[in-house]
């Protein structure tokens, strides 16, 4: 829940997820849409479904007790790896994130970025680790790059570092971790009906390979081959919403259905509120209540 998301905003999430899912076990045996109908709201839902991955295999396998097994679970990766082998089991083992790479970068002077200071950043994290309290050295890491060594501003004079930090003495740490070459933002136009008959409305699952995968949404077109749900049509509003460097401009519409079709799954405002819907789609059914809007989320 922490990888891209801040403490703040994990807590809530995380105390509903316990109280759901108190054991790996419960997590294994449970089915993947109500799983993610309590992360909902999160966001990066691919963590969603490796996470529920990951239980079923430790549930069959066991619990991992080395790095190497723990990177055989679905959704672990080195950096995943090395948080639970170091904090959970006392394992000598380092790990690297966004403010560990810039605690190092700043440290060495290293002008390197993107893929380059990921690599130099695990080969140092490596050959600094204390061995005898791997889960304190790599949290005190991580917690310096949060509190002390930050993005903007710094506060270097209360770095118990200072002194042997390469871009402090050299006067401009703030130049450090070198900036990563931004992408190009694609914006895209798609237009979304909230097909509605009588008090039920109609959605449909999300196919592999799409965005919000195996969660549910109403019936959208990207690429303007999509014909609408036969019935009279109501604009409602725009929504604009962004996923990882798509700026996605939402057109929402209601359409008054004569009857319920094939395709879809009706199901009333009740049932609406159980349902794992990404947030664009509950932005697009709560501007049914308001006036035509546009908004950003």
């Amino acid at each position: 829940m922490l990888q891209q998301t801040q403490v703040a905003t994990v807590i809530p999430y995380w105390h509903r997820w316990m109280a759901r899912f108190p054991t790996v076990e419960s997590l294994a045996v449970a089915d993947i849409e109500d799983v993610l109908a309590v992360w909902q709201g999160l966001g990066y839902y691919r963590r969603c479904r490796m996470l529920a991955q990951g239980a079923k295999f430790a549930k069959e396998k066991g619990i991992p007790t080395t790095v190497e097994e723990w990177l055989r679970v679905p959704g672990v990766g080195r950096y995943t790896a090395g948080a639970i082998a170091s904090i959970a089991q006392g394992i000598p083992a380092p790990l690297v994130d966004g403010n560990v790479e810039r605690v190092y970068a700043r440290l060495n002077s290293d002008p390197a970025s993107g893929p380059r200071l990921n690599k130099n950043s695990w080969l140092w994290a490596t050959e600094v680790l204390d061995k005898e309290r791997p889960g304190d050295w790599n949290q005190a890491l991580m917690e310096l790059g949060a509190t002390v060594c930050t993005p903007v501003n710094p506060s270097c004079d209360r770095c118990p570092l200072s002194e042997s930090c390469l871009a402090y003495t050299s006067g401009d740490p703030e130049q450090f971790p070198t900036p990563k070459v931004r992408k190009t933002v694609v914006e895209l136009r798609h237009e979304l009906w909230i097909p509605r008959f009588q008090e039920l409305f109609g959605v449909e699952q999300i196919p592999e390979g799409e965005w919000w995968a195996g969660m549910w949404q109403f019936p959208r077109d990207t690429n303007g081959e999509r014909q609408p749900p036969a019935g009279d049509s109501r604009y409602l509003g725009t929504l604009r919403h962004t996923v990882t460097r798509h700026r996605i401009s939402l057109r929402v519409s209601e359409v008054a259905c004569r009857a319920k079709y094939d395709g879809l799954r009706w199901l009333s405002k009740e049932e609406m509120s159980k349902v794992a819907l990404p947030a664009p789609q509950r932005k697009a059914l709560a501007l049914l209540s308001g006036p035509q809007a546009t908004m950003d989320l």
